[in-house]
């Protein structure tokens, strides 16, 4: 051990310098760790304020008009589908010329399905225009148009 003489006149042990601070590599890491963290945080929340405030409206729909022959009667068969984050009330269904009430409320993730009796006269091989219209529940306007072929019932 290395003695320093003091001016006292007695030697006494040097001290070393021991440090017990984290390395620089370590700490790179966890500071990168926690901003990494932080801004999956950020990202989250971010993406959650601002996905309720966007509200999307989007209905797949399928339609299937059919003619039975025999006793002239028309049928529309229907599957809406809401995928987006809205509801959509429903209230009215066109098909050519012929309205129809409707009551069908579209809650986000639902899918329903129905058959409606069609009255007026429907020629199998012809294309009708199918109109779902209705309203969000922010009250605005809500339509979506199909084409659709008629065909015989088997």
């Amino acid at each position: 051990m290395k003695t320093k003489t003091i001016s006292t006149g007695r030697t006494m042990p040097r001290r070393r310098k021991i440090s017990r601070g984290i390395s620089s590599i370590l700490g790179t890491v966890i500071v990168i760790a926690i901003t990494v963290a932080l801004g999956a945080l950020l990202y989250a929340y971010s993406t959650g304020m601002f996905s309720s405030l966007t509200q999307s409206n989007n209905v797949e729909a399928q339609a299937q008009i059919i003619v039975n022959p025999s006793s002239g009667q028309t049928y529309l068969q229907y599957t809406l589908q809401n995928t987006g984050n809205i509801e959509i009330n429903i209230s009215t269904i066109k098909v050519g010329n012929v309205t129809v009430p409707a009551h069908i409320l579209l809650i986000p993730g639902n899918t329903v399905t129905n058959v409606t009796t069609l009255s007026g006269n429907f020629t199998i091989g012809s294309y009708y225009t199918v109109i779902f219209i209705g309203q969000t529940t922010s009250h605005k306007p809500f339509t979506q148009a199909l084409n659709v072929l008629a065909s015989e019932t088997t």
